[in-house]
Protein backbone atom coordinates (compact mmCIF):
# COMPACT_ATOMS: atom_id res chain seq x y z
CA UNK A 1 0.00 0.00 0.00
CA UNK A 2 1.43 3.41 -0.93
CA UNK A 3 1.71 6.29 1.55
CA UNK A 4 -1.31 8.18 0.19
CA UNK A 5 -3.60 5.15 0.46
CA UNK A 6 -2.27 4.26 3.92
CA UNK A 7 -2.89 7.78 5.28
CA UNK A 8 -6.29 8.06 3.59
CA UNK A 9 -7.28 4.80 5.27
CA UNK A 10 -5.94 5.97 8.64
CA UNK A 11 -7.82 9.29 8.52
CA UNK A 12 -10.99 7.61 7.26
CA UNK A 13 -10.95 5.33 10.32
CA UNK A 14 -10.16 8.20 12.73
CA UNK A 15 -13.27 8.89 14.79
CA UNK A 16 -11.99 11.20 17.51
CA UNK A 17 -10.77 14.76 17.22
CA UNK A 18 -7.01 15.16 16.93
CA UNK A 19 -5.25 16.94 19.79
CA UNK A 20 -3.14 20.05 19.39
CA UNK A 21 0.55 19.44 20.08
CA UNK A 22 1.34 20.58 23.64
CA UNK A 23 4.83 21.80 22.78
CA UNK A 24 3.43 23.92 19.95
CA UNK A 25 1.19 25.60 22.53
CA UNK A 26 4.19 26.05 24.85
CA UNK A 27 6.51 27.53 22.21
CA UNK A 28 4.11 29.40 19.88
CA UNK A 29 5.46 32.72 21.14
CA UNK A 30 8.81 31.90 19.45
CA UNK A 31 7.27 31.49 16.00
CA UNK A 32 7.30 34.22 13.38
CA UNK A 33 3.89 35.53 12.40
CA UNK A 34 2.89 35.47 8.76
CA UNK A 35 2.42 32.68 6.24
CA UNK A 36 2.66 29.22 7.84
CA UNK A 37 3.23 25.86 6.16
CA UNK A 38 1.74 23.02 8.22
CA UNK A 39 3.75 20.23 6.57
CA UNK A 40 2.04 16.83 6.69
CA UNK A 41 -0.63 18.65 8.69
CA UNK A 42 -3.27 15.97 8.25
CA UNK A 43 -6.46 16.93 10.06
CA UNK A 44 -5.11 20.46 10.50
CA UNK A 45 -5.56 20.79 14.26
CA UNK A 46 -2.10 22.30 14.86
CA UNK A 47 -2.32 24.88 12.09
CA UNK A 48 -5.89 25.74 13.03
CA UNK A 49 -4.89 26.23 16.65
CA UNK A 50 -1.99 28.49 15.63
CA UNK A 51 -4.33 30.52 13.41
CA UNK A 52 -6.79 30.92 16.28
CA UNK A 53 -3.94 31.87 18.62
CA UNK A 54 -3.24 34.91 16.45
CA UNK A 55 -4.87 36.11 13.25
CA UNK A 56 -1.37 37.11 12.11
CA UNK A 57 -0.75 33.43 11.27
CA UNK A 58 -2.10 32.45 7.83
CA UNK A 59 -2.03 28.68 7.47
CA UNK A 60 -1.44 26.41 4.48
CA UNK A 61 -2.00 22.75 5.39
CA UNK A 62 -0.03 20.49 3.02
CA UNK A 63 -0.59 16.75 3.24
CA UNK A 64 -0.52 13.64 1.07
CA UNK A 65 -3.98 12.55 2.26
CA UNK A 66 -7.10 13.90 0.61
CA UNK A 67 -9.12 12.32 3.42
CA UNK A 68 -7.17 14.12 6.16
CA UNK A 69 -7.38 17.45 4.36
CA UNK A 70 -11.11 17.05 3.71
CA UNK A 71 -11.62 16.83 7.48
CA UNK A 72 -9.33 19.79 8.25
CA UNK A 73 -10.92 23.09 9.31
CA UNK A 74 -12.31 24.94 6.30
CA UNK A 75 -10.78 28.28 7.34
CA UNK A 76 -7.25 27.12 6.46
CA UNK A 77 -5.90 26.62 2.94
CA UNK A 78 -5.26 23.01 1.99
CA UNK A 79 -2.92 21.48 -0.59
CA UNK A 80 -2.66 17.79 -1.49
CA UNK A 81 1.03 17.15 -2.06
CA UNK A 82 3.91 14.84 -1.24
CA UNK A 83 6.53 16.47 0.99
CA UNK A 84 9.28 15.62 -1.50
CA UNK A 85 7.47 17.59 -4.26
CA UNK A 86 6.38 20.80 -2.55
CA UNK A 87 5.11 23.34 -5.12
CA UNK A 88 6.17 26.42 -3.16
CA UNK A 89 8.80 28.95 -4.19
CA UNK A 90 11.86 29.67 -2.10
CA UNK A 91 11.33 31.82 1.00
CA UNK A 92 7.53 31.38 0.82
CA UNK A 93 6.90 30.89 4.53
CA UNK A 94 7.48 32.74 7.78
CA UNK A 95 6.95 29.57 9.83
CA UNK A 96 6.90 25.85 9.12
CA UNK A 97 5.16 23.35 11.38
CA UNK A 98 6.58 19.86 11.00
CA UNK A 99 4.90 17.67 13.61
CA UNK A 100 5.13 13.86 13.84
CA UNK A 101 6.63 13.74 10.36
CA UNK A 102 10.16 13.37 9.06
CA UNK A 103 11.48 13.43 5.52
CA UNK A 104 15.16 14.23 5.10
CA UNK A 105 14.46 15.65 1.63
CA UNK A 106 12.59 18.67 3.02
CA UNK A 107 14.78 21.77 2.97
CA UNK A 108 13.57 24.18 5.64
CA UNK A 109 16.19 26.79 4.75
CA UNK A 110 14.91 27.12 1.17
CA UNK A 111 11.26 27.41 2.20
CA UNK A 112 11.76 29.96 4.99
CA UNK A 113 11.86 33.73 4.62
CA UNK A 114 14.55 35.65 6.50
CA UNK A 115 13.98 35.30 10.27
CA UNK A 116 11.45 32.55 9.52
CA UNK A 117 11.01 29.80 12.09
CA UNK A 118 10.50 26.04 12.15
CA UNK A 119 8.66 24.09 14.81
CA UNK A 120 9.86 20.50 14.29
CA UNK A 121 8.76 17.60 16.46
CA UNK A 122 9.08 13.97 15.45
CA UNK A 123 10.08 10.53 16.66
CA UNK A 124 13.79 9.78 17.00
CA UNK A 125 15.76 6.60 16.44
CA UNK A 126 15.64 6.05 20.22
CA UNK A 127 11.90 5.45 19.78
CA UNK A 128 12.72 1.99 18.40
CA UNK A 129 12.77 0.69 21.97
CA UNK A 130 8.99 1.29 22.11
CA UNK A 131 8.16 0.69 18.45
CA UNK A 132 10.69 -1.73 16.93
CA UNK A 133 8.27 -2.27 14.00
CA UNK A 134 8.28 1.44 13.02
CA UNK A 135 10.08 2.06 9.71
CA UNK A 136 13.48 3.54 10.70
CA UNK A 137 13.61 5.79 7.61
CA UNK A 138 10.87 7.87 9.30
CA UNK A 139 12.85 8.30 12.52
CA UNK A 140 15.02 11.36 13.08
CA UNK A 141 18.62 10.88 14.17
CA UNK A 142 19.77 13.78 16.36
CA UNK A 143 23.26 13.24 14.92
CA UNK A 144 21.82 14.77 11.71
CA UNK A 145 20.56 17.91 13.45
CA UNK A 146 23.11 20.25 11.84
CA UNK A 147 22.41 18.80 8.40
CA UNK A 148 18.62 19.00 8.70
CA UNK A 149 18.78 22.57 10.03
CA UNK A 150 21.69 23.83 7.91
CA UNK A 151 21.60 27.64 7.71
CA UNK A 152 19.28 27.88 10.70
CA UNK A 153 19.93 28.94 14.27
CA UNK A 154 18.67 26.41 16.83
CA UNK A 155 16.55 28.27 19.41
CA UNK A 156 15.30 25.25 21.34
CA UNK A 157 16.22 21.57 21.21
CA UNK A 158 15.23 18.65 23.39
CA UNK A 159 14.65 14.93 23.19
CA UNK A 160 11.81 13.57 25.31
CA UNK A 161 11.17 10.01 26.47
CA UNK A 162 7.67 10.02 27.95
CA UNK A 163 7.69 6.30 28.71
CA UNK A 164 5.67 5.51 25.57
CA UNK A 165 7.51 7.25 22.73
CA UNK A 166 10.77 9.15 22.21
CA UNK A 167 10.69 12.34 20.17
CA UNK A 168 12.76 15.42 19.45
CA UNK A 169 11.46 18.98 19.57
CA UNK A 170 13.48 21.59 17.69
CA UNK A 171 12.70 25.25 17.09
CA UNK A 172 14.98 26.99 14.64
CA UNK A 173 15.20 30.32 12.81
CA UNK A 174 16.66 31.31 9.44
CA UNK A 175 19.25 34.02 10.07
CA UNK A 176 20.71 34.56 6.59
Amino acid sequence: MNDRARWNEKYHAEIHAARVNTNLIRYAHLLKRGRVLDLAGGLGQNGAWLGSHSNEFRIVNADISEEGLSRAPKEIARVVVEASHLPFTQQSFDTILNIRFYDRRVNFFELLALDGTVFFETYTIADQKYRPDFNPCYLFDLANLSEMFRGLEILQQQETDDGKRVYATVIARRIT
